[in-house]
């Protein structure tokens, strides 16, 4: 962690400066996460940063402004020039007495470094130029330094209600809402000409000139800083010659140790080797101390060995475990969709039901409403494959969903036992959605581009269809088992035909027969229309069994 103080107002160079550090943090590619927490907002304080808020608001995955309207302190036109540039905002106003919304509070955070800029500092000029201001910037790595980690975690559970929209002071910054509170004399208005601006008195205590203007002029961005200080630091070589020595006799037994006894990488202090305990937490030392040598940590990661917190690292492989099984989801539902979304299946005998479950647990977590704390890690990992979170941001319902309702609707019709072996009538919009799926599996989407049915869809639907003994060509099933059923019946002829004659045959019986050569006869005049390529399979049926039946050129056979 590296800590600097940023004092501006006594010293004319104002060699830290809260302002320029604000912009070229907006500018560095080490951010993608912005959170700015300010009582007051001038128009001048807007326009200082205005290029490069608008730079980080297309580069950024998230920037908001967390802004106050007490004692009059924040501006109409500051406001207004915030919503006109589409930077997301909201109003903290706390109508009790005494009770005044004061942080300054800026908040830089990305995958590799965060940085904290906490002091007293507003968004105005003034506030962020000439004033005699203190405030201190704090630089860590996000992921590995514990005590600016312990620090960001501070600042958000304090700041919850805040950055989880759930504040009911709290309101999303609108032109109603800039009008309600001009009306609610919260704040008040400026005017500018040319490049001057005029602001009022009671803003956060500035002290314009006589004339009632502050002139607004460029930063030199390179007179920032960026965040370089917190690199880690070249590893020195304080191992022994006897680790030296050992290193390879013990990390033979560590991965003796892993495959056999826990695969975490983990070595317990429970174990019954003492040794490997040992050897195992003085390379953890060595880590964190910065004294491994590069060679050993590179044979160290070829074996995953485990440096940080067994335990969380042990939830981790489980989570990654489920995230790879979420992208092979999503590569074989919809590879080409802009969203990766899986449902909740209400069928727990579903092949990805667990999945849907987990899903759901994660958006859980990121709401903080279901242990353990969501991760910057998992955060990351999930947008890296556009998870949706809600499905309100596509505007629809996602497609998954409305498959499953109606592959649900399906189920719905073969709970039916007198629907078994049919198929719901077109007419129907659950028996046109199966017609479309049978289409998508056998012959593609229409159009240049064939697109078919998605493995898992394939897959989900099948299984339904083959216990519900409908097969994916469901016509040319019917057909087939109509020719099967013939056979069966001119089998059953061939065993008559071949007993003596019954003297007491009943007329059921008489019926059933002559019912048995009509169809018999039927199929082989059908028959003479299958000699072409279509109804080949028809033919081959017949083949197989012995049936005769007409040839080209020859004449019906008589039953």
């Amino acid at each position: 962690m590296k800590a600097t103080f940023l004092g501006h107002g006594l010293n004319s160079e104002n060699k830290f400066n809260v302002g320029k550090q604000i912009v070229v943090s907006l500018a560095d590619n080490k951010y993608n996460c912005f959170n700015g927490f300010v009582a007051f907002a001038a128009m001048s304080g807007v326009l200082t940063i205005l290029k490069n808020l608008k730079l980080a608001s297309n580069n950024y995955s998230q920037l908001r402004f967390f802004i106050g309207v007490d004692n009059m302190g924040t501006s109409k036109e500051a406001l207004e020039l915030l919503l006109k540039e589409n930077i997301e905002t909201y109003i903290f106003h706390d109508k009790r007495d005494y009770i005044t919304y004061h942080p300054k509070i800026y908040l830089f955070e990305g995958p590799i470094f965060t940085r904290v800029i906490i002091g007293s500092s507003n968004l105005t000029n003034s506030g962020i130029k000439t004033n005699i201001e203190a405030s201190v910037q704090i630089d860590f790595r996000t992921k590995t330094d514990k005590q600016g980690e312990k620090l960001l975690s501070e600042i958000k559970t304090n700041f919850s209600e805040l950055l989880n929209l759930k504040s009911k002071q709290l309101s999303r910054l609108t032109a109603e809402l800039i009008e309600k509170l001009v009306s609610d004399n919260l704040v008040y208005s400026q005017k500018g000409i040319g490049n001057s601006i005029k602001e009022n008195k009671i803003n956060d205590d500035e002290n314009p000139d006589e004339n009632g203007t502050l002139t607004v002029t460029e930063f030199d961005i390179n007179s920032g800083f960026e965040q370089i200080t917190t690199e880690l630091k070249p590893r020195n070589v304080n191992f022994t010659d006897r680790e030296y020595e050992i290193f390879d006799l013990f990390i033979e037994k560590y991965i003796t140790y892993t495959k056999t006894i826990n695969s975490s990488g983990v070595v317990s202090n429970h174990t019954d080797d003492r040794e490997l305990y040992n050897w195992y937490r003085r390379m953890t030392d060595y880590f964190r101390n910065d004294e491994l040598p590069e060679e050993i940590f590179e044979r160290l990661l070829v074996v995953d060995f485990p440096f940080g917190e067994g335990k969380e690292r042990r939830r981790l492989m489980i989570w990654n475990n489920k995230f790879e099984q979420l992208k092979v989801f999503k590569k074989l539902v919809d590879p080409f969709g802009k969203f990766t979304h899986v449902p909740q299946f209400k069928d727990k005998n579903n092949k990805y039901y667990q999945l849907g479950t987990w899903c759901a647990t994660q958006k859980q977590r990121r709401k903080g409403n279901y242990p353990p704390k969501w991760t910057d890690y998992e955060e990351e990992e999930m947008n890296s494959i556009n998870f949706l979170w809600e499905a309100f941001n596509m505007g629809s319902r996602p497609k998954d969903d409305e498959w499953i309702d109606n592959l649900a609707s399906l189920e719905n019709y073969y709970s039916e036992s007198v629907n078994y072996k049919t198929v719901p009538p077109q007419t129907t919009k659950v028996g046109k959605w199966l017609n479309d799926q049978m289409t998508l599996k056998l012959k593609g989407s229409r159009g240049k581009v064939k697109r078919f049915l998605s493995p898992i869809r394939e897959e989900m639907l099948g299984d339904l269809l083959l216990r519900n003994g409908v097969e994916w060509e469901w016509e040319k099933q019917k057909h087939r088992e109509s020719v099967e059923e013939t056979i069966k019946n001119w089998n059953e002829l061939q065993f008559i035909d071949s007993q003596p004659p019954k003297k007491n045959i009943t007329e059921t019986e008489k019926d059933l027969i002559t019912s048995y050569r009509d169809k018999v006869s039927s199929l082989r005049h059908r028959s003479k229309k299958w000699h072409n390529e279509k109804n080949k399979w028809k033919l081959e049926i017949l083949d197989n069994t012995g049936f005769p039946y007409p040839k080209p050129n020859e004449n019906d056979l008589n039953s």
